[in-house]
């Protein structure tokens, strides 16, 4: 997937997206979880996408990394990113995901 310096290449986010799911949200804390049939299909699963992109994005305070529980912990200030970005991440399509971190670019 082609990208230019002002974006991330997505590709990896976008394929690794669909094994995961929202665990727990609550306004300023999100956990994410890489679901088991991941691991079966992904040789090595790399949450490197997930913190990558999440480092690029204005308002997050700390993203902290759980392998052994397959999750993905994220505080974020949610007077600068609303709680309803997260599932739209999450769901939306390549034009929405770029939009998203046009408007928090960190």
């Amino acid at each position: 997937m082609a990208h230019d310096a002002g974006h991330p290449d997505l590709g990896p986010f976008l394929h690794l997206r669909r094994y995961v799911t929202i665990a727990h949200h609550v306004p300023g804390r999100i956990r994410l979880k890489l679901g088991l049939e991941a691991v079966s299909r992904l040789p090595k699963v790399d949450p490197a996408p997930f913190t990558q992109l999440f480092d690029r994005i204005r308002g997050i305070k700390l993203t902290r990394i759980n392998k052994a529980a397959l999750s993905v912990v994220v505080e974020y200030d949610s007077h600068i990113i609303a709680p309803s970005v997260w599932p739209r991440l999450l769901e939306g399509d390549l034009a929405e995901i770029e939009e998203i971190l046009s408007a928090h670019a960190a």
